[in-house]
């Protein structure tokens, strides 16, 4: 019996995934996908024309995947782990790359950013589109980059979260 096409999709993605997460990014090929799924890749073609729709996919999947295996203890946790893994910047500098300059696919990446500002603005208890937290998550995204950069054994935490919140007026909303 066939699997639902949500199911095919699915396993795509969470193969996908696997693989970002066990090799990174760069061993990321249609043909390993289909591979490792045990399907043919014109499934993976047919649900994802072009590498660019299968990452804004991705990165959606991958943020369904981390709040179904652990929930951080609080929001600053929550922005240190999507902001300081070196992983999660490359995966989603990737992405960005990726898009280029199609404009439908920006519009879903401009919104799925601007999607994390507001999901964190009551928490300081602000307003979705408060230009204080946008600018905040925008930093901690900068920030993540220079981590890149930064040898291999240095890390940020959640204090470094809470210090640039501060830096922007925000506090936690009590």
């Amino acid at each position: 019996m066939p699997r639902p096409a949500t199911d095919l999709r699915r396993l795509i993605l969470d193969t996908a995934l696997d693989i970002i997460e066990a090799e990174g990014m760069k061993a990321l090929t249609q043909p390993k996908i289909a591979r490792r799924a045990n399907l043919r890749q014109s499934h993976l073609t047919y649900y994802f024309p072009r590498k660019a729709d299968l990452y804004i996919a991705l990165l959606e999947a991958s943020h369904d995947r981390a709040s179904r295996h652990a929930q951080p203890s609080s929001v600053e946790d929550m922005l240190a782990g999507l902001m300081f893994d070196r992983e999660r910047m490359r995966f989603f500098l990737s992405i960005i790359l990726e898009v280029g300059d199609d404009p439908e696919l920006q519009a879903v990446l401009r919104a799925h950013a601007s999607g994390l500002a507001d999901h964190v603005a009551p928490y300081y208890g602000r307003c979705p589109g408060d230009a204080a937290v946008i600018a905040f998550v925008d930093e901690l995204r900068g920030i993540g980059i220079r981590l890149l950069l930064s040898p291999a054994d240095v890390g940020f935490t959640r204090d470094l979260v809470t210090t640039t919140a501060e830096a922007h007026g925000l506090s936690p909303r009590k």
